[in-house]
């Protein structure tokens, strides 16, 4: 008989702390700058990494995915390579969000998905 193993090594009842703990966790291991979950508002959901990035990164999100040629940068993004994912749960849009990341990004974004519906499913 073999014993299952936990993999997550933070657990917790919020929902609010849980989303962080999601996007820290994808953040760290994808070597992202930033990354951010926003409503259509460009209010941030949850984040990870400095305040002001995650800000803009947030305020972004929704205009950048419904981008067709691209669009200018803010401040504290330029420079950055950008990547926004819409993602619809229970009928609301919401973007998740990141700058930075090398070759594994899109694999890390793709957990971070995931795990974002999980979550929010779950509460």
């Amino acid at each position: 008989m073999w014993m299952l193993q936990e993999r997550r090594q933070q657990r917790t009842s919020e929902r609010e702390e849980a989303l962080r703990f999601q996007l820290e966790h994808s953040r760290e291991r994808g070597g992202l700058e930033a990354l951010v979950l926003a409503d259509q508002q460009g209010m941030i959901v949850a984040s990870a990494g400095e305040a002001g990035i995650c800000e803009e990164l947030g305020a972004i999100a929704p205009l950048m995915s419904r981008a067709i040629m691209g669009m200018p940068l803010p401040p504290l993004l330029r420079g950055g390579e950008v990547v926004v994912r819409p993602l619809r749960l229970y009928g609301q849009e919401l973007f998740l969000a990141c700058v930075g990341g090398g070759v594994a990004r899109d694999a890390h974004m793709s957990n971070s998905v995931n795990g974002v519906q999980r979550i929010l499913a779950a509460n």
